[in-house]
């Protein structure tokens, strides 16, 4: 157990500092595929919970569609698996499309990974939320920054591209992309009145 928690820990910091060496690292792990799906099981749970407890009373002040999914703690988590899942098949399929060389099974151990520092974040911005709100929006902000920087840098070394900036381009766009289409699907099937006030 210490020597796991000792990988674990320099995998992480490894992260933060040369994250294509990093993903290399990761790759060459071999976690079984059941510690794979039960991880994105457990990130997609804590995730949901950091993001129900955060929101807190302000739930109101949110738009219908955020409020619907947050009410709940389970539904928030099953969105979350649902949103997590998705990214898995787009990171593969979409890298796939562009020549990468990138495995599904790969792809869903990267969305698992890198949603580790995104719940330290969440911890973070959860305490600052209690303490000083307006720092709580700032560390989203750079949560944001670093996970797209770490997400193109993981993305790049999965599917062997080189370039980050295309990567990071490709991401952006099939990230806009993905939205427009689930957006107009919750309009067909909510209907336009539940986004009346958004």
């Amino acid at each position: 157990m210490t020597t796991l928690t000792h990988r674990i820990g320099a995998l992480a910091r490894l992260t933060l500092q040369e994250p294509r060496q990093a993903a290399r690292a990761l790759l060459a792990e071999g976690v079984p595929m059941r510690a794979r799906t039960a991880g994105l099981l457990l990130v997609a749970v804590l995730s949901a919970l950091f993001a129900s407890l955060q929101v807190g009373p302000g739930l109101a002040e949110l738009d219908p569609f955020s409020r619907f999914m947050l009410a709940s703690p389970l539904r928030a988590a099953v969105f979350q698996w649902l949103f997590l899942a998705l990214s898995v098949v787009l990171i593969h399929r979409v890298g796939r499309a562009f020549g990468g060389d990138g495995s599904l099974p790969d792809a869903l151990l990267v969305v698992v990974w890198l949603q580790l520092p995104m719940l330290a974040l969440q911890v973070l911005q959860l305490a600052a939320t209690l303490v000083a709100p307006p720092l709580a929006g700032i560390i989203g902000l750079g949560g944001l920054a670093l996970f797209l920087w770490l997400m193109t840098a993981f993305v790049a070394e999965l599917h062997g591209f080189r370039s980050r900036g295309r990567v990071f381009l490709g991401l952006v766009l099939t990230a806009l992309g993905t939205g427009l289409i689930l957006g107009i699907a919750a309009v067909l099937i909510l209907g336009p009145e539940a986004f009346a006030d958004v």
